[in-house]
């Protein structure tokens, strides 16, 4: 068996320049989200040619691209669309260039996460050279809009595209860490009606702006005193994210405001119960304030245009889960230590995969989040490489593991 993870290591690093120059080609094109045509075209592109057994695009625009046959599917994620360039003057390089030097490369979306897609595609080639899949199916999936509403392409999968494999990468970065878990989070928006008077006569009116500051005061004393606390992710967290009021002129009483949560969740904490613990305040009691979910409703490159409350559940892996101990042993025999595990504090597509479909996620990608949604994004070239061994050692490991069981 050690031959494989041998062979894995070998084949890869023959791929080493191929692999970084895919993902500086990657960078080079600007992806926003509903923006990301030109790099679902790179990505089909270069799975055809490296005759990966099936292509697909679908609807929504999400590329796919499988090698092997067996009856085990492993799919590997990783979302197509970056957030914008930011200010240009704030970067030592262009944020579109895609550079690269001896140990990183550079550039918007390096990190965060067209390095990891790369990194996917290129394992996907060492499987296939190294005829590993006649045990199982190995699935890329570059999906779209994962920036704005993380699981919102996978619900699509799941739902419309009937996908569902035996597991999940989520290749986000993870500096070389394997990751079991991540808070989920739900968009709120709370509004409060008021009635407009003279300014000059401001008794005569009520302020909704009065009304919503007692609210924000009550929403900041709840986010410290949240009481569910998770041994691996701890308590969840509430930020008043957007604030925004409406009055006839700027001499007279406001009679709308309202404004945006950011609400994280732990695990243990449901949509619902968060949903219910904003409602009860005095304060959106007394002001007959409403409290509903955000709806994302933004179009795909393709013209579809999704609807889907803002809601995203938590998800955990257990550390004895086959998952887990297989992942570690991908990690073991690739480079012969111990890995660490961990968990992340963002939100990642596996929210839909595990969180509301329950199917089982683990996180390992190539990146710091440190330099995600930065001015001088880079990844090290070194955990690009290390990243498409595991992809393909975590294809062997757990289908050896599933086999013995």
């Amino acid at each position: 068996m050690s031959d494989v993870f041998e062979n894995i290591a070998s084949y890869t690093q023959d791929y080493a320049q191929d692999i970084y120059n895919f993902a500086c080609e990657l960078i080079r094109v600007e992806s926003l989200s509903g923006q990301e045509r030109g790099v679902a075209a790179l990505v089909e592109h270069k799975m055809q040619k490296l005759e990966f057994d099936d292509v697909t695009v679908d609807r929504m625009g999400n590329v796919r691209g499988s090698v092997g046959t067996g009856q085990t599917l492993i799919c590997a994620d990783g979302h197509m669309d970056t957030v914008g360039g930011g200010n240009e003057e704030q970067w030592t390089r262009p944020p579109f260039s895609g550079e690269q030097d001896d140990e990183h490369l550079y550039g918007r979306g390096a990190a965060d996460m067209k390095a990891a897609i790369a990194a996917m595609v290129y394992a996907g080639k060492v499987v296939q050279d190294l005829q590993l899949g006649d045990r199982f199916t190995y699935m890329v999936c570059a999906t779209v809009q994962e920036e704005p509403c993380e699981g919102l392409a996978w619900e699509y999968l799941i739902e419309k595209e009937g996908l569902y494999p035996d597991f999940v990468i989520i290749a986000e970065p993870s500096d070389d860490l394997i990751s079991l878990a991540q808070k989920g989070r739900m968009e709120l928006k709370i509004s409060v009606t008021g009635k407009s008077a003279h300014a000059s006569a401001p008794h005569m009116g009520d302020n909704a702006i009065y009304s919503m500051a007692k609210i924000v005061t009550e929403l900041e004393r709840l986010n410290d005193n949240l009481d569910v606390e998770d041994k691996d992710l701890g308590k969840g967290s509430l930020v008043v994210s957007e604030i925004a009021s409406h009055a006839p002129s700027r001499s007279s009483v406001a009679d709308y405001c309202e404004i945006s949560i950011d609400r994280r969740l732990t695990w243990g904490e449901s949509p619902q119960y968060a949903l219910e613990q904003v409602q009860r305040l005095p304060s959106v009691v007394a002001a007959q304030a409403t409290v509903e979910l955000h709806t994302f409703e933004e179009p795909s490159y393709t013209g579809l245009i999704p609807q889907k409350e803002c809601t995203f559940p938590a998800w955990k892996i257990e550390k004895d889960h086959i998952l887990t101990s297989s992942t570690v042993q991908a990690y073991e025999n690739l480079f012969k230590i111990s890995p660490t595990l961990t968990t992340w504090p963002f939100s990642t597509n596996g929210v839909a995969i595990m969180g509301k479909h329950n199917i089982p996620v683990i996180g390992y990608g190539p990146g710091e989040l440190a330099a995600c949604h930065v001015a001088n994004e880079c990844v090290k070239k070194e955990q690009v490489i290390r990243a498409t061994m595991m992809y393909a050692a975590m294809c062997v490991t757990y289908t050896e593991e599933k086999m013995g069981e």
